[in-house]
């Protein structure tokens, strides 16, 4: 039995978002997610692999940009496993279903975070790398492993404290699958889970356009010997806007939610089909920032059409390109 059918025949009473969609809609919606889910790993994986298997993984600019893509390649392919036939039939067997949904809540949780951590990251790394060059300064490596440690730190703050007591997992909207709830509890926790939102969404996106400005003044003051730099930095501020086009919906709805809440107004405040294509937006990403990153990046461009040439070709080919 279907994953969606089987909570959809006996946990849709429970699911406060029941009314918003149909049970047509949530076909139409799955399917959605499939397609998109598809697309974005194809693109994310792709990408992932010219970034650490070619000639591009000597820059660790590039390789930090891994990070980014390779989390957001994995948190598409976390839920087809969970919903393979084998592990739905243990969960029916033994009865683990509510286990599951709160497993799949957290590995939800924490990657999303990682994801918007990672890219947050990134634009930190063009203004750290523009203010030491800028100061005559060595960048050390050591500097890339504490950006991917304060993802993963920041991904396990704010996906724990569901597990500790501190608000829930529960429903999404389309109540077939579970996330961090944004049913805010009746007591001081609700001030928390609303921190814990901003944190994870409005501050990483102020970080990110920020650093990108601060690194973007800081380029702008040695343009000759920062030509590469200014070109990467350029290409990390298209992809950041369009990821955060696509992110921009789903949190604002999941935001209103929560300022409803606190405001005592009624939580139906759009439709279902605002909700499905904002849904469906957010799982794309990938794709549209894969693509953009291939129009605007020649390196890219040319590592992701050459993945399989030999690297020595790949390095004098590169080198001839620049010259």
């Amino acid at each position: 039995m279907k994953l969606e059918r089987y909570i959809e025949n006996n946990f849709s009473d429970v699911c406060v978002w029941n009314d918003i969609f149909s049970h047509d809609e949530r076909i139409i919606l799955q399917e959605g997610f499939l397609l998109t889910g598809l697309l974005s790993v194809m693109f994310s994986a792709w990408l992932s692999v010219t970034l650490l298997f070619t000639s591009l993984r000597f820059d660790s600019s590039y390789r930090n940009l891994a990070n980014f893509t390779s989390v957001a390649c994995v948190r598409r392919v976390v839920p087809a496993l969970l919903h393979l036939p084998l592990v739905k039939c243990i969960e029916t067997l033994y009865g683990f279903q509510s286990f599951s949904c709160e497993l799949f809540a957290f590995l939800e949780t924490f990657l999303a975070v990682f994801e918007v951590e990672c890219l947050t990251h990134v634009c930190i790394e063009r203004y750290v790398l523009a203010k030491y060059i800028t100061n005559g300064w060595q960048i050390r490596k050591n500097h890339y492993y504490l950006y991917f440690g304060l993802c993963v730190f920041f991904s396990w703050l704010y996906s724990i404290p569901p597990l500790i007591g501190i608000g829930r997992y529960g429903f999404d909207f389309q109540c077939t699958c579970c996330t961090f709830d944004v049913i805010l509890p009746d007591n001081w926790q609700r001030y928390i889970v609303v921190a814990i939102f901003a944190l994870r969404s409005i501050k990483p996106a102020i970080f990110m356009t920020m650093t990108l400005i601060w690194a973007r003044v800081l380029e702008s003051k040695f343009p000759s010997s920062m030509k590469d730099h200014q070109q990467f930095t350029r290409s990390v501020i298209v992809m950041t806007l369009v990821s955060l086009f696509c992110w921009t919906p789903i949190a604002m709805i999941r935001g209103s939610v929560l300022l409803s809440q606190l405001m005592h107004v009624d939580l139906m405040f759009v439709t279902s089909f605002y909700i499905m294509w904002a849904m469906w937006l957010h799982w794309i990403a990938p794709t549209f920032t894969v693509i953009a990153l291939f129009l605007v990046d020649d390196r890219v461009r040319y590592k992701m059409f050459n993945l399989c040439a030999p690297e020595h070709e790949q390095l004098d080919n590169e080198g001839t390109k620049e010259d």
